[in-house]
């Protein structure tokens, strides 16, 4: 079976997911509560290696420590942290270390994954 069956989790706290698939099309989910995202200063690391990153992704094309995603001014913002092969925001490469805004329904590209950017949890959607 393909896909997440909803029907049987338990409803999502608020905050965000991004969901898609590494260069094998294995699925990769990483949620993000918005009271961790509010409690990280700097934002949560996602990368390769557990031991840098708050979320992983088993993909030999993702760096050890790929992106960063936080919360400012209460907006999604990501940011490249100088990974090796880049980062894309609906095709377009992320300078390093230039946090840009996240909006909903964006695709980012790290390496060979490609994650959409979802709302989770029962607040109202906020559309740009």
């Amino acid at each position: 079976m393909s896909g997440f069956d909803d029907r049987n989790e338990p409803p999502l706290a608020e905050g965000w997911s991004l969901e898609g698939a590494d260069g094998e099309g294995r699925e990769i989910r990483l949620v993000l509560g918005e009271d961790e995202l509010a409690k990280a200063y700097l934002g949560l690391t996602i990368g390769r290696h557990p031991q840098l990153s708050h979320r992983t992704i088993d993909d030999p094309t993702v760096s050890r420590r790929h992106l960063r995603i936080g919360l400012r001014s209460g907006e999604l913002f990501a940011e490249d942290v100088n990974s090796l092969n880049g980062t894309l925001l609906d095709g377009q490469e992320l300078m390093p270390f230039q946090a840009v805004v996240l909006r909903e329904d964006q695709t980012l590209t790290l390496g060979r994954s490609v994650l959409r950017v979802r709302r989770t949890g029962d607040r109202p959607r906020r559309l740009p």
